[in-house]
Formats: C-alpha cells, sequence, structure tokens
C-alpha cells in the first residue's frame, strides 16, 4: 500500500520492505539463466533442499542480519531472485542494499543515459559513465560488495548484458510497443521486482505484469526531501510473526481449574496479551496435562493480569510455578494492485512519523501530478 514519507527514511523502507518481501517469502528458486554450469544447477538444488545439505550461510558476513531476523529469513534470501528497475540516485542506494543483504541474483536494468545531475546522487556512477546507460557499469561496481551475491545488468530486450555492451543504451520495446517486462514471461522467476522512481502509468502496467507472474512488487519514489513507498505481495500473503517482537512470557501465580479456567500472572509482570492471543505453559506443578506438548489455549484478557482459558477440567490441581508463553499465530493479508490501491489512497495512506494525515494526501497529490507528466517535461 502506498506511503509518503520524507527521504530521509525513504532508502531505509524501501530497502527493507524489499528484504522483507524477500525473507517471507520462502525458499522459492532462484531465477538462472537459460545456460548453467553444473555446479550452478547443483548449488541452486542445494539451497532449494535446506538442512545439512543446504550451502552453508557465511555467518561472519551475515552476523548482524542472523540476530535481527534469524537463519531461515537469511536461507530464503539467499535463495531469491530480484529484478532492480531503475538505477537513479534512490535505485542505486537499493541495489547496494540488497547485495549486501545476500540475495541469490540481482539483476538491475536502466537504460537512460547518464546524465551530469545523476552524478549528484548515484554513487554506480562516476564523470566518465556520462552519455552510456545508467546500468552500463552496475555488474563491476555491485558484485564487489558481496561474492555470494550474482549481479547481472539486463539491456534494452531484457537479455543479460555480454561484457563490453554497456555502451549500448537503446530502449528496445516489446512486440506490442510495451516495455519488454510486460511480454508475457518476461519476469517469471523473480522473487521480487523493485521499481525505482517508475511514473504511476507504467508502475500500474508492472504490478499487474508481478502479479501474473507471482512475483512481489516494491515500488519506491522520491523528489526532493520527500518520497512514497508502494508494496504488493499479492493475495494471501502468510506473514508468520505480525509484529517482530519476541513471544510474551509471564510467570504464574495460579491457575484455577474449571469450565472458564483462569491463569494469574504475578504482580511484577502483567501479560500484555490481548483477546485471541494463543498461549502454551510450560513446568507448571500439578498441572502436567495443561503443558501437554503442542496443548495451546486462546485466550481473553480479562485484567493485567489475568487471562481466561476456557476449558481446563482434567487438567489437575495448579501447586505451583511454571510460566505462560505467548505462540504467535501466521496472519494472511491481502494486499491490493497498484491502481486499485491509488483509487482508494484516501483509505490506505498512513503518515509516517505521526503528522497530519492532510500532509501524506498533499504529498501524494504532487506525486501523482508529478508522475502524470510527458516524459522529459520539467517538473
Amino acid at each position: 500500500n502506498p506511503h509518503a514519507c520524507d527521504l530521509s527514511v525513504l532508502m531505509m523502507v524501501a530497502s527493507m520492505m524489499a528484504v522483507l518481501a524477500l525473507s517471507a517469502a520462502g525458499l522459492s528458486p532462484p531465477r538462472l539463466p537459460a545456460r548453467t554450469s553444473r555446479s550452478e544447477r547443483r548449488s541452486a538444488l542445494r539451497r532449494l533442499r535446506g538442512g545439512a545439505t543446504a550451502d552453508p550461510i557465511d555467518e561472519k558476513l551475515y552476523s548482524r542480519q542472523l540476530y535481527v531476523m534469524g537463519r531461515a529469513a537469511q536461507l530464503s534470501l539467499g535463495s531469491a531472485s530480484v529484478l532492480l528497475l531503475g538505477l537513479t540516485g534512490l535505485g542505486a542506494e537499493v541495489s547496494k542494499n540488497l547485495a549486501l543483504a545476500g540475495v541469490a541474483q540481482l539483476d538491475v536494468h536502466d537504460a537512460e543515459e547518464a546524465s551530469l545531475a545523476d552524478l549528484s546522487s548515484s554513487w554506480l556512477l562516476k564523470p566518465e559513465d556520462v552519455g552510456t546507460a545508467r546500468h552500463a557499469q552496475a555488474v563491476d561496481r555491485l558484485a564487489p560488495l558481496n561474492e555470494h551475491v550474482r549481479v547481472r545488468a539486463l539491456g534494452g530486450d531484457g537479455r543479460p548484458l555480454a561484457e563490453g555492451d554497456g555502451q549500448a543504451a537503446c530502449r528496445l520495446a516489446g512486440a506490442d510497443g510495451g516495455e519488454w517486462w510486460e511480454r508475457e514471461g518476461a519476469i517469471d522467476g523473480y522473487t521480487v521486482v523493485v521499481a525505482c522512481d517508475m511514473p504511476h502509468a507504467p508502475l500500474a502496467r508492472l504490478s499487474a505484469a508481478a502479479r501474473a507472474s507471482g512475483a512481489k512488487l516494491v515500488a519506491c519514489w522520491s523528489a526532493g526531501l520527500a518520497g512514497g513507498v508502494f508494496v504488493d505481495c499479492g493475495e494471501a500473503f502468510v506473514v508468520s510473526d505480525p509484529t517482530g517482537e519476541p513471544p510474551r512470557q509471564a510467570l504464574l501465580e495460579h491457575v484455577s481449574c474449571g469450565e472458564e479456567g483462569v491463569a494469574t500472572t504475578v504482580q511484577e509482570q502483567p501479560h500484555g496479551l490481548q483477546d485471541g492471543d494463543v498461549v502454551r505453559f510450560e513446568g507448571v506443578r500439578g498441572m502436567e496435562a495443561l503443558c501437554a506438548e503442542g496443548r495451546t489455549f486462546a485466550v481473553r484478557a480479562t485484567g493485567r493480569h489475568t487471562l481466561s482459558l476456557g476449558e481446563t477440567r482434567g487438567c489437575g490441581e495448579f501447586v505451583g510455578g511454571g510460566r505462560l508463553v505467548q505462540v504467535k499465530q501466521p496472519v494472511s493479508l491481502d494486499f491490493k494492485p497498484f491502481e486499485a490501491a491509488s483509487e482508494e489512497v484516501g483509505q490506505l495512506l498512513h503518515e509516517v512519523g505521526g503528522r497530519r494525515a492532510s500532509r501524506s494526501l498533499t504529498l501524494h497529490a504532487a506525486f501523482a501530478g508529478l508522475h502524470a507528466l510527458p516524459a522529459g517535461s520539467p517538473p
């Protein structure tokens, strides 16, 4: 859904949205070119199988990410294939962050000629690159950031550029006059597509193409000190951990046995749970049946220290000790394609940093007007 925000957080938000979409997407196959070596095919299969046969994670390189996201998310990143469209200053920063995050493959495309103005915002470009395609030197400057990531630049036809082809900045359209990524099957196999500073009209078409291919879409744009982010993970996107916080825990003062059992936590530890949260119990003396493996309770919060558990008859009598532990439940989310989300912007916009909602609506209107201008028009 679209968000209006300051540029100071835009690059971080755009990169993290892409990384989160990748880490939540599961172990999907990396997109490999038509001709692959036997070692590449074996490596891809090992990543898909996971477990003891999987390629080891470079724990020294990814130590911080492993601490924040966990091993499963890093394995998911390590098997993901990303297409990034648009190597503006914003796109250059996002591409760097994706390479450092450790995706399996990063394909970039931006056939626009680099200008002097681009040098002020893109670390990928140098003065000698002016007049060539923005993606001309992308592989040489992104690949050294992470030896575990395969980086490719795609030409105007969507095919990988051969070495030395960077000077070819031509734009090749699809058979129907559209962009190459609109062709059927052109973006199949990508886990996530990231679009940077793409006008709204082609972005709506890219959103439809990404949905048709099964890829998640993260779009971001910036102008001056403001920018926006849009995320479309499709329908029935399952989030295994909705909050990202550690499961809540609390020591028990008492658990009653009855038709409507009540768990009471010690005064120093309010449970912090809400109606519908799910918990399990550990180490409750006298009520071993309450702690049976796999047994959980959907609770109703009746106070800061009390929870209604439902049926607890037959669980024994509370003697002492034990604790309750929250069991995180997956949540299914339905995202909207870009065109539909834009039409409902009044309901979907969320103001970052607690500012007034009217400012977000103004920013959205300004970007909509800016992106409606014909290509090449001065803003």
